[in-house]
C-alpha cells in the first residue's frame, strides 16, 4: 500500500513539474515572440535592358491605400536605395491614378567579357576584349545586360494583415479585373489581376526590356528560429524594341504565406 501510495505521489510530482515546464515554456516562447516582433513593407522596382535606352521614361505601379501612396515619404526624404545614379524617380499623378515615375537620359549598355581562370579549388574570373571571346569555349561568358534596381522598406508600428491584405493593406496600384483563383502551394489566398505600365524609350529593335515590381508586407518573430508570414504583391512586363505608350500587365497577389502564432 505504502508503495502504490508513494508511485502516486510521484507520478503527481512529475507531472506537476512538467506541466510548470511546459506553461514555463509557452510564456518564454510568448515573450521572445513580442520582443522580436517587426512587420515591414518593402517595395523594389527592377528594370533590366540588353541595349541602350535613351529618352526613357516609365511609368510603374506604387503600393496604394486609402488613396495613399504608402512608400511617397520615404522616396521624398531619399530613404531609399537606388541604382545607378543616371535614373531619377519620383510619384507622380497620372490619369490611372499615382506612380512611380522613372527617367534616364541615356543608358548606355555595353557587353562585358569574361574568362574563369583556374586558380586553386576555387577559381576566378577575368576580363577579357571582344576579340578574345569566343561563344564556343565554355570557359568564357558575356554579360549584355544592365538594371535599375530600387528598393524602399518601410517599418510598420502595428502587425501587417498578410491574410486578407486588400481593403486594409497597401496594394500595388492601378488594378482592375482582379479575381481570385486557386493557389498552387504555399498561399491561403491568391488572385490575378491586370495592371498598367507607362513605357517610352529610344533603343534598337533588337533590345529587350523587362520590368518588375513587387510589394511585399511580412510579420517576422524569433522563438529558437525567425517565423514569419507575408503577402506579395507582383506585376511584371517584358517589352521587345522601342515604345511609347501604355500596356497591360499580368498581376498577382499571394496572401496568407508562412506561419502564424
Amino acid at each position: 500500500m505504502n508503495q502504490k501510495r508513494t508511485l502516486g505521489i510521484a507520478l503527481l510530482a512529475v507531472t506537476v513539474v512538467a506541466a510548470l515546464l511546459i506553461g514555463g515554456l509557452v510564456v518564454l516562447s510568448d515573450s521572445l515572440a513580442e520582443d522580436s516582433y517587426t512587420s515591414e513593407y518593402s517595395y523594389d522596382v527592377e528594370i533590366t535592358t540588353n541595349g541602350t535606352l535613351t529618352n526613357a521614361t516609365m511609368l510603374v505601379p506604387v503600393p496604394v491605400s486609402d488613396g495613399e501612396v504608402s512608400v511617397a515619404g520615404a522616396l521624398e526624404d531619399g530613404d531609399y536605395y537606388a541604382q545607378p545614379e543616371a535614373f531619377s524617380s519620383r510619384i507622380v499623378e497620372t490619369d490611372r491614378g499615382p506612380m512611380l515615375e522613372v527617367t534616364v537620359d541615356e543608358f548606355v549598355v555595353e557587353p562585358e567579357y569574361y574568362r574563369v581562370v583556374e586558380e586553386g579549388e576555387l577559381g576566378r574570373t577575368e576580363p577579357i576584349t571582344a576579340d578574345e571571346y569566343d561563344p564556343d569555349d565554355p570557359d568564357m561568358f558575356v554579360r549584355d545586360t544592365d538594371r535599375y534596381e530600387l528598393t524602399v522598406r518601410v517599418e510598420s508600428d502595428e502587425p501587417i494583415e498578410t491574410r486578407e491584405p486588400v481593403g486594409t493593406e497597401p496594394v500595388l496600384e492601378p488594378r482592375v479585373d482582379a479575381t481570385e483563383t486557386d493557389c498552387l502551394d504555399g498561399p491561403e489566398r491568391c488572385y490575378e489581376y491586370t495592371g498598367f505600365v507607362y513605357a517610352e524609350y529610344d533603343t534598337d529593335p533588337s533590345t529587350d526590356v523587362s520590368i518588375r515590381v513587387t510589394h511585399h508586407g511580412e510579420n517576422s518573430w524569433w522563438v529558437g528560429g525567425w517565423s514569419g508570414n507575408w503577402y506579395r504583391d507582383a506585376v511584371a512586363v517584358d517589352l521587345a524594341g522601342p515604345q511609347a505608350d501604355w500596356i497591360a500587365v499580368d498581376g498577382s497577389l499571394e496572401a496568407g504565406q508562412g506561419s502564424y502564432r
